[in-house]
């Protein structure tokens, strides 16, 4: 995915006045070697008003929303997934509604096409929740980075029970 696309994203997240932070391989992408990832995965903070704004946002860009799970819960959808007007990409939001994400989005930080990104340490606590073979390869590198703040890597990862993967993963000193 090109940087003008990234930048189109950006932009639409900014115009529905949302905090968010991309969290899948886009924002890996930004702190290791990257790779190729055909969707931009993102966390918004948003209730029910608040995704319905990032909706009618993406609409009028021609983005259609293709896929929903927990539509009917009060709290609005877990998830939600648009696709582009020309079927090129795939944009996954998912609402912020555990302590953990609602405190990983405003540590996000602004990197290269201006999308706010996860810091390397909540990635990491991200990719240890989910967990699937491209989130191991992943946490190969991410727990490489230098100067990572391992204290809250170890809070988080113990507060959402994957601390036994983190130690495993975890470059001895």
């Amino acid at each position: 995915m090109d940087d003008e696309a990234l930048a189109t994203v950006a932009r639409l997240l900014d115009e529905a006045v949302l905090p968010y932070i991309v969290i899948g391989a886009h924002a890996v992408n930004a702190w290791l070697e990257p790779r190729f990832t055909a969707d931009v995965d993102v966390t918004v903070e948003a209730d029910v008003s608040g995704l319905e704004r990032l909706r009618n946002v993406l609409a009028r860009a021609g983005y259609a929303a293709t896929a929903e799970h927990g539509g009917k819960l009060p709290s609005g959808p877990d998830f939600v997934r648009f696709t582009s007007p020309d079927g090129m990409l795939t944009l996954e939001i998912q609402t912020a509604k555990t302590a953990f994400q609602r405190e990983a989005i405003p540590r996000g930080l602004a990197v290269g096409a201006a999308l706010r990104v996860a810091t390397p340490e909540d990635l990491i606590v991200f990719k240890l929740i989910a967990n699937r073979p491209k989130d191991q390869i992943d946490l190969q590198g991410l727990v490489t980075l230098p100067d990572l703040d391992w204290s809250y890597v170890e809070r988080w990862a113990r507060e959402r029970s994957v601390l036994a993967e983190l130690e495993r993963l975890r470059p001895r000193q």
